[in-house]
């Protein structure tokens, strides 16, 4: 987070109050660091926004007073100079009267500018920072509610010749992808493969989700996905089929369960 020093230094470097070497320095920084652009720009749009709402600033109600008395005064002191001498040196002075109040309005007034302007910037900045925060912790709880959707299953082996392997299928009901994780699964024999299926209760035959590539018998993970879509599953099976797989079981069902 910039430090209020910092966003003073960065206001007044948009306003070109610095020196020419402190300005160059910092616009070095400027371009090198997002956060100090960011600000940068946020003060700029801040100043171009307040530029629209600054109110009209009238005299003070004393001023033709006091150019009332300082014309008498000069009229009382230059009684032998013409008349046309008179009135310019009066308006000279009042012109050099309302130029000076009008400085001294302009310089208080571009102090409260300036002044808003960083407030204004800094509380954009936090703004930011606390959007940033909030879009953090929304991303956090929609990814734990999708973790507490997921559904985990526990194939249990259908044949004697398995029952040492084991078999889970991770399941995303909002995505209809599944994980499927094997171990101690040995190869299967010449010109067969595993498939794996997905039962939907609505769908009057299983969903092939692939044909599984087993290599070995060792940890084995892999992602699959049903060739349809499916609605509410009910169970997982893996049978054994021809190889490449078929458009509905055939062979043997060695695992199954939800």
């Amino acid at each position: 987070m910039i430090d209020e020093s910092k966003q003073e230094l960065l206001v007044a470097y948009i306003l070109d109050e610095l020196a020419p070497a402190t300005a160059e320095k910092l616009r070095a920084e400027i371009v090198s660091d997002l956060e100090v652009r960011d600000f940068v720009r946020q003060t700029e749009d801040a100043f171009a926004s307040l530029a629209h709402t600054v109110p009209s600033i009238e005299a003070p109600s004393a001023i033709p007073h006091r150019i009332l008395e300082q014309e008498r005064h000069d009229t009382q002191q230059t009684r032998t100079v013409g008349r046309s001498k008179i009135i310019w040196l009066a308006v000279s002075s009042a012109l050099a009267a309302l130029l000076a109040i009008a400085c001294i309005v302009l310089s208080l007034e571009l102090h409260r500018l300036r002044t808003k302007v960083a407030q204004v910037s800094r509380e954009m900045f936090l703004l930011r920072q606390e959007n940033r925060r909030i879009t953090g912790e929304i991303e956090v709880l929609q990814q734990k509610n999708r973790l507490a959707e997921l559904k985990i299953a526990t194939l249990k082996a259908q044949v004697v010749a398995f029952e040492a392997s084991t078999v889970v299928v991770v399941w995303d009901p909002n995505q209809e992808r599944g994980l499927l994780q094997l171990d101690r699964l040995p190869p299967p024999t010449p010109g067969k493969d595993y498939q794996l299926w997905v039962i939907d209760p609505k769908i009057a035959q299983p969903v092939s989700a692939g044909v599984i590539s087993v290599p070995n018998n060792g940890l084995i993970r892999a992602t699959f996905q049903p060739r349809r879509p499916v609605g509410s599953v009910s169970a997982f099976a893996i049978s054994v089929e021809r190889s490449g797989g078929v458009p509905e079981p055939e062979g043997q069902i060695i695992f199954a369960g939800m």
